[in-house]
């Protein structure tokens, strides 16, 4: 089938939507706080007004009540962390005077497994409220972090502790139940404090609301660079920043957020100047595409950065759900399904032509990525290898170019979930496609927005879910304590609820070995025990892009270990 190409697409109506745009009044802009003007001497004042159009209006701004598509921009802007990682992936302190190690006796490995970190606080730490931030608000965070009644995203690395203790309010003991590699290096969505002045007590008192309120949106207080100073329901958000802030003053003064889920009226808004960035997952390679073929290859008003940001896989339902296909529990089905998919024509599609396929669960500048590509089992693109493995499955073609059946005459249909936004629709498409040609029933579902933050409909999908994840070795979440219950409110990141005895053994003992040739042969024996059963389906590594102009100086990408490229947001400037 012959695609026109993405950025095309792009840009048809592109200057009608340019000139929309310019016309139109800026937005959330009327009513932004005056700007203060810098003075003589005052050069580390914040200054200037920074327009960002972001795709998602967030339930909460606390990073460990909630996540996901656009949502951890916000929590590095109104939050801060233990520590955080440079583009590099050097890790610094933050709300932590130093990072902890042996050496400095701040780090202890018991002979058991068990472990020991001490956090020293800066002693300057406040609340956006100029509250001392102690911790204290450490060890609340921890306990409602593990409070099974709240509905946590993601209970790691609270999980592993024993216990956190406050010997004083800036000292912080961390206890773990095992070794943690990361244990010294708690950072983005890790042991997250609560300000204990404003929410302990109803948390004690009222516990079924303690998630609901003005406390973790319009009236949030946090303890990151930028404090919130107007919500504007729809639009968007205005953000101020915290001169208080721990590493002190962050440069631009003001953020203007507005809320744009449409990824072309994003470009359109940056081309017509009324915002200074835009960047994934609002907007994909294909709109930067079409940005730079619009800004020419002279003098450009802006600027485009790439990064490899993620990996995009499909996930296969091995729980009984409505409607479930229990045929994608067969492995020989899955190896099909992996056959039958295009990943280079998908990369093409999707991200025109940036990035590279994907085999397996992890970054190709992992030093352990050369052995893992040469012992993991690779599945490409063969229709006619996919009909076969189907045919040995009990699935066969009367004729060529028919659905398969099985002996009871049944098609095996397959739908394949997606949400909706950016690229996700052609990229459904193009795997649906493949599908077909291998006598593969496809069908696709394309989750509108308004479901998608629906944990319990989100896992239940009948057959294979698009996804993606930061390539991180902690981030690898396949294992049975991170499959969604009703227990856990549906909050588990292994949505397929995928489990093998071999894949937890190895991938404990990845997250265990503090000796680098015993970890590094448990991350290979993983990836290959993933790959032989198709776990899950590798399909290529996901480029982000930044798009900006001239006069943002600072950003440069997503940080591999976590999530969000506003790690360093206090550190971007405006050139006026």
């Amino acid at each position: 089938m012959r695609r026109s190409h993405p950025a095309t697409s792009v840009l048809l109506g592109l200057s009608a939507l340019i000139a929309v745009a310019a016309c139109a009044p800026a937005q959330p802009s009327a009513g932004l706080p005056p700007q203060t003007d810098g003075l003589p001497g005052e050069a580390a004042r914040p200054r200037g007004t920074l327009k960002i159009a972001w795709p998602t209006e967030p339930e909460t701004l606390h990073p460990k009540l909630s996540g996901g598509r656009g949502l951890n921009e916000f929590f590095w802007v109104f939050n801060s962390f233990l520590t955080y990682y440079d583009f590099a992936g050097v890790s610094h302190p933050m709300m932590a005077r130093e990072i902890p190690s042996q050496e400095n006796g701040d780090w202890v490995i018991n002979a058991d497994g068990s472990m020991v970190t001490t956090y020293r606080l800066r002693p300057n730490l406040r609340w956006h409220d100029g509250s001392p931030l102690t911790a204290a608000d450490f060890i609340l965070g921890f306990e409602v972090a593990l409070d099974p009644d709240v509905p946590i995203r993601d209970r790691t690395p609270e999980v592993l502790m024993s216990a956190v203790e406050a010997p004083d309010p800036h000292t912080l003991v961390v206890r773990w139940k095992e070794p943690s590699l990361a244990a010294n290096r708690l950072t983005y969505q890790e042991l997250s404090p609560l300000p204990r002045h404003l929410v302990e007590d109803k948390y004690r008192t009222n516990r079924a609301n303690f998630i609901f309120g003005e406390e973790w949106t319009s009236a949030y207080v946090g303890n990151g660079p930028y404090r919130l100073e107007r919500w504007n329901p729809g639009a968007g958000l205005i953000a101020r920043a915290y001169t208080d802030w721990a590493l002190g003053p962050p440069r631009v003064d003001v953020l203007d957020i507005r809320f744009i889920t449409d990824a072309r009226t994003q470009v359109a808004n940056l081309l017509a100047g009324e915002v200074d960035l835009i960047n994934s997952p609002g907007v994909e390679p294909s709109d930067a595409a079409a940005v730079l073929q619009v800004w020419g290859t002279g003098t450009a008003p802006g600027y485009v950065k790439t990064w490899t940001r993620n990996i995009r896989y499909m996930e296969f339902q091995y729980r009984e759900v409505p409607n479930w296909q229990r045929a994608v529990t067969d492995l020989r089905v899955r190896q099909a399904i992996m056959h039958a998919t295009d990943r280079q024509g998908l990369l093409q599609v999707v991200s025109h032509g940036l990035g590279q396929t994907a085999d397996t669960f992890l970054g190709p500048t992992e030093p352990t990525f050369p052995e893992a590509e040469r012992v993991i089992t690779k599945y490409p693109y063969d229709p006619t290898r996919a009909a076969a493995l189907l045919a040995d499955a009990g699935w066969r073609a009367s004729r060529p170019g028919e659905p398969v059946t099985n002996s009871g005459g049944a098609t095996l249909d397959v739908q394949l979930w997606t949400t909706s936004g950016g690229d996700s629709e052609p990229e459904a498409a193009v795997i649906g496609d493949g599908w077909k040609t291998a006598g593969i029933n496809s069908s696709i579902s394309i989750l509108a927005a308004a479901v998608q933050r629906d944990n319990e409909l989100r896992v239940s999908f009948p057959a294979v879910n698009l996804s993606s994840r930061g390539i991180t070795l902690d981030n690898f979440v396949f294992t049975s304590a991170n499959h969604p219950t009703a227990e856990t409110r549906w909050q588990g990141s292994n949505r397929g609820s995928f489990s093998d005895t071999d894949v937890e053994r190895l991938q404990h003992l990845v997250l265990t070995s503090f000796v680098a040739a015993d970890q590094n042969r448990a991350v290979i024996a993983l990836q290959k025990r993933m790959t032989e059963l198709v776990g899950i389906a590798p399909l290529y590594y996901g480029t982000g892009v930044i798009l900006a102009r001239n006069r943002l100086k600072g950003p440069v990408g997503e940080v591999a270990q976590k999530s969000g490229m506003s790690w360093n947001i206090f550190d971007w400037e405006i050139a006026e």
